[in-house]
């Protein structure tokens, strides 16, 4: 199973932008507005990363209908 078919059929609860002292626990060096945290109503979550080495902060960018 491919690990993004695990996103099927959840449902968001937050989304949001990690604070300071996370992105420093991370070792990252960027802004809150660089992260994007999806919470989900199962209590698990989706941070974004640059790479799948957690290398850094990654970017969504939005498709489809506003």
């Amino acid at each position: 199973m491919h690990h993004l078919s695990k996103l099927e059929g959840k449902t968001i609860r937050k989304v949001s932008m990690l604070t300071a002292s996370e992105i420093k626990e991370m070792m990252w060096y960027s802004s809150p507005e660089d992260t994007t945290l999806i919470e989900f109503t199962d209590d698990t979550a989706v941070l974004v990363y640059a790479d799948p080495e957690g290398n850094g902060p990654g970017f969504l960018e939005f498709i489809g209908q506003s």
